[in-house]
């Protein structure tokens, strides 16, 4: 019976494509591009590797997991030389037959100590789905993390197989603008255009024209546009956080999942201001100027059209080179404005007030130990060392605070919104009596450290940061690792296909409960051998760190404590 409906599929789909082909041919002489703009009508899902998309036909190749694979397909032309801070456009149509074998450059992107990496001619994506007749499959788009500032949806972190042959589902990986490329103001540059080309918000336009683009195509690749989830760790999650506010991502996405992120969003007088200082920068850095007084002078005898060509003429290595950088690798680069088109004036202000524009059900969580890794790159406390020890455990907790627990309480304090199910990721966290399953001392050292939750969220069952954290996944800990990863691919499965994480024979998974002493989240965590799966009720905020701080820690230690945690850092007190 399968078949033979599937026979019929086949049959309809191509007498559609005659027809239009014949209407095509009787009104304009057979010229179909010409008459629709260049689009094409976009192909029904055929389990083949050849798909035809309203821009054009694309070959993709057989993959892992018995998958196919589309990389590097166009979603927007080329943002380089006048579309330089520039909202995306729609890509070019084209004739013949795309390869997609290969995947396309990452976005422009410096690495200390590697250089420069990527190009500006980044906006493209990747596809994954199972290799069989289904249609209407959930969408699942993931954002990749890198603080907005490095990055690329190519990374083997992020490869789709996995999720797309076991959780049945069509997966999508996205490269868009970073850093300064992709989040930048100044009024020379941006101060005309349209309302979005002056946003400054231009990798979260990428993003959005991204899911234009899969609400247009997805359907050709058997996914269903009216069930796209989504998701993003890290930088990705940032980003997540604001296409949930932003009025033009409306009815493109229809569930959310946010790991790791924080809830930080910037002033457009900050992002101006961080422009003016990478100006004097720039000018300081050619000789134009001695020191940033004299950079200040040459600036203010500079007119509008001047700074915009003199900021055009730049590489992008170029521009990068003179931004101060964090965290060893990620620049220190403000991205996500509230310019009041693309995102809302008032920020993630409107979480609480109950106005933002995608009222869709999240997932949303963070790793017990998120700071470890980041203290372990920057080493400025030995790991191991009674500092190390603090200044990880309440960063955690703060990031938990910005990242979790803020979020939730503010959704869930508006009656009638989507449902919020919230958790924290424990696996490799030392338990009560100081054992963890990680090998050696990385218990103590890294536990579940910020990225640690990568692999068993999207079944790719290998550490990708071993060479930086130590060997983490060990023989040993394998059979209870194997479990909750099957465990974390069921939540999302069902999560990405109806909104809810919770399924037959799965622990029960309550939504975030405002209520004192109800569930708030589940704690994701396995022993060597088994899951250990719980939920907590307690919710945290900023003043409560504050006050465990001076409950637990002395003087001077506590003041100490205090100035480290008020530095600029994403998971310190300060901006």
């Amino acid at each position: 019976m399968i078949q033979v409906r599937f026979a019929h599929i086949k049959v309809f789909c191509l007498l559609i494509r005659l027809s239009v082909s014949f209407a095509a041919v009787v009104l304009a002489g057979g010229n179909l591009m010409a008459q629709t703009g260049g689009l094409l009508a976009p192909g029904c899902w055929e389990n083949k590797a050849n798909v035809t998309t309203v821009y054009g036909n694309v070959k993709g190749v057989s993959d892992k997991g018995n998958t196919w694979c589309w990389r590097g397909i166009p979603y927007a032309v080329p943002p380089v030389g006048a579309l330089r801070w520039k909202a995306p456009v729609d890509p070019a149509p084209w004739t013949g037959i795309r390869s997609a074998r290969k995947f396309a450059s990452p976005a422009s992107q410096l690495f200390p100590r590697l250089g420069p990496m990527g190009s500006e001619d980044c906006l493209h994506l990747n596809i994954w789905r199972p290799k069989n007749t289904e249609t209407r499959l959930p969408v699942y788009v993931f954002i990749h993390g890198g603080g907005n500032s490095i990055g690329t949806g190519n990374s083997g972190d992020y490869y789709g197989h996995a999720v797309a042959g076991e959780s049945k589902m069509v997966y999508v990986t996205v490269n868009f603008r970073l850093g300064v490329m992709g989040w930048f103001r100044h009024p020379a540059v941006t101060g005309s255009g349209t309302p979005e080309d002056q946003s400054g918000n231009f990798g979260t336009l990428d993003l959005i024209k991204a899911l234009q683009w899969i609400h247009k195509n997805i359907e050709a690749f058997g996914g269903d546009p009216g069930n796209v989830t989504i998701a993003g760790e890290s930088g990705g999650a940032f980003d997540v956080l604001s296409l949930m506010t932003s009025p033009l991502a409306s009815g493109l996405f229809h569930r959310a999942v946010c790991e790791s992120g924080i809830n930080m969003i910037y002033s457009t007088k900050q992002a101006e201001e961080q422009t003016l200082a990478l100006v004097k920068n720039l000018l300081i850095a050619d000789r134009k100027a001695s020191d940033e007084p004299a950079a200040e002078l040459v600036y203010k005898g500079m007119n509008a059209y001047e700074i915009d060509t003199y900021l055009r003429s730049k590489s992008p290595a170029e521009i990068m080179k003179r931004i101060p950088v964090i965290f060893g690798v990620m620049a220190q680069w403000r991205s996500i404005y509230t310019d009041g088109t693309v995102l809302p004036a008032k920020g993630y202000q409107v979480f609480s007030d109950g106005t933002w524009a995608n009222k869709v059900p999240l997932v949303i969580g963070v790793n017990k130990n998120e700071a470890t890794l980041f203290n372990l790159l920057l080493r400025k406390d030995a790991p191991g060392t009674r500092d190390f020890e603090l200044m990880s455990r309440y960063q955690s907790l703060l990031w938990r605070v910005c990242g979790l627990d803020t979020i939730a309480r503010a959704m869930a304090s508006n009656p009638g919104s989507p449902p919020v199910y919230a958790y924290r990721f424990e696996w490799g966290s030392p338990d009560n009596s100081g054992f963890s399953v990680l090998p050696d001392e990385l218990g103590s050292k890294i536990g579940a450290s910020h990225y640690a939750e990568i692999p068993f969220f999207l079944g790719m069952r290998k550490n990708q940061l071993s060479l930086l954290t130590g060997k983490t996944f060990t023989a040993k800990n394998l059979p209870g690792r194997e479990k909750l990863t099957r465990l974390s691919l069921s939540y999302l499965k069902n999560f990405a296909a109806r909104g809810n994480p919770n399924g037959t024979g799965l622990p029960l998974w309550n939504p975030w409960n405002p209520a004192i002493g109800a569930d708030k989240y589940i704690v994701l965590d396995a022993g060597l051998n088994d899951l250990k799966i719980s939920s907590g009720s307690d919710s945290l905020s900023v003043k409560m760190v504050i006050d465990l701080i001076k409950t637990e820690l002395r003087e001077p230690e506590q003041t100490n404590i205090l100035k480290k945690l008020s530095s600029p850092l994403p998971f310190g007190l300060g901006k």
